[in-house]
């Protein structure tokens, strides 16, 4: 056994080289086995659930996007499944996301009949003439069959290609699962209907993306999936995280327009701007818990959609997951409340206008703190690194 195989076997292991290495940083490849570890172990806590597989865990929310120029509502509809497989099986999941908590989390394949029930059963109730974009989310990757059987995503599609009302389809997906023959087969399935497949970029760099937001995918298998969606006539969405664990506000900031920047460049449709959350059992939940981590402020949001919102269709994501995130972005009580009016707005018409002309006091605080925070990166995770071997909870 050489001393990685070690190190994924034994956590005890793990701990034991970090605290050795006291003349520098870990190596890229160490940090990602910590966080995973980190990630296992808040896992662990999430409680069980007794979960009835012919219902959805949540009842249809009802959103707002913009599609074709004119503003609708959609309908989002969430699938209760395993959960996503990278969180489950692999990786132990993103840093930032807590929609495990909410599935079922078991190894044991899922049955198509369920999943069909849970679909039809609340796509029945759906009035899709005035809500006429579905968001259909199974909190993981909809083309992964381990997740989603085959008959079952057939069926779901056959079902919506037949409502004549739908004008979108929103889906997500991590990269792996994005194949000719799968995009293929949802444009045959789906020929007049716009749609849209979701992939979480996040971060444009590889080793923030990797131990940031423990992804598990490179930016190389990223664009490919691009190129593969647009091929078959489909539409790419790239989700972009702004300020994931260990950012600065101003690194955040500058990362998040990067990223934008180069989704548009590849061929992203559509970029959503995602600001970081503190969600259960999540790695930034226990950052924020420690001291480690504050969510974004609004300003900062505002800051990227002022300096990408030329680039394409860019609309920002308004903290509506499921489950639902215990710390959202903020700036102040006097202004936040009318800040997030705004961003309503911009999303309603995708005009910058309704951005300006914001402003309160606190916009001085957040500018100054974009000049004075020079703790490094690195450092930033040193000291997460020596928070979590003093944590006799994470180490029991």
């Amino acid at each position: 056994m050489n001393s990685m195989d070690s190190i994924k076997s034994d956590p005890k292991e793990f701990n034991r080289l970090v605290t050795l290495q006291t003349d520098g940083p870990l190596s890229n490849a160490q940090y990602i086995l910590f966080i995973a570890r980190v990630m296992e172990k808040l896992h662990s806590r999430i409680p069980r659930e007794d979960c009835d597989l012919s219902k959805v865990p949540a009842p249809v929310e009802y959103r707002e996007e913009r599609f074709d120029n004119v503003n609708h509502k959609r309908a989002v509809l969430f699938l209760l499944s395993n959960g996503c497989e990278w969180a489950i099986k692999n990786g132990n999941g993103c840093t930032m996301c807590g929609h495990l908590a909410k599935q079922t989390r078991s190894l044991a394949p899922l049955n198509a009949d369920d999943l069909i029930s849970q679909f039809m059963g609340e796509f029945g109730r759906i009035d899709f003439d005035q809500a006429p974009i579905l968001n259909l989310y199974n909190n993981g990757s909809f083309f992964n069959e381990r997740e989603i059987p085959e008959r079952a995503r057939i069926r779901m599609l056959k079902e919506i290609c037949n409502n004549k009302s739908i004008k979108m389809l929103v889906v997500e997906s991590r990269p792996e699962f994005v194949t000719e023959n799968l995009m293929e087969q949802t444009k045959a399935l789906l020929p007049d209907v716009h749609v849209e497949v979701a992939m979480g970029l996040e971060t444009m760099d590889d080793k923030k993306r990797m131990i940031s937001v423990n992804k598990g995918f490179t930016l190389k298998q990223y664009d490919r999936a691009i190129q593969i969606i647009r091929k078959c006539h489909l539409y790419p969405r790239s989700y972009v995280l702004l300020k994931p664990p260990f950012f600065n506000e101003n690194e955040g900031i500058e990362e998040a327009i990067k990223t934008t920047k180069h989704a548009f460049e590849i061929g992203a449709t559509t970029v959503s701007l995602e600001a970081c959350t503190c969600q259960k059992y999540t790695l930034t939940e226990y950052l924020a818990n420690s001291g480690l981590y504050r969510m974004p402020r609004l300003w900062s949001i505002i800051e990227v959609i002022k300096r990408t919102h030329r680039l394409g269709n860019l609309i920002v994501g308004l903290f509506q997951f499921f489950p639902s995130p215990d710390n959202v972005p903020y700036n102040c009580s006097k202004c936040s409340d009318r800040v997030l009016e705004a961003l309503k707005d911009y999303n309603r018409t995708l005009r910058i206008e309704r951005l300006e002309d914001l402003d309160c006091t606190c916009k001085q605080h957040w500018s100054d703190e974009l000049l004075h925070d020079h703790e490094t990166y690195e450092q930033r995770l040193g000291t997460f690194v020596r928070r979590v071997l003093d944590d006799e909870m994470l180490n029991s």
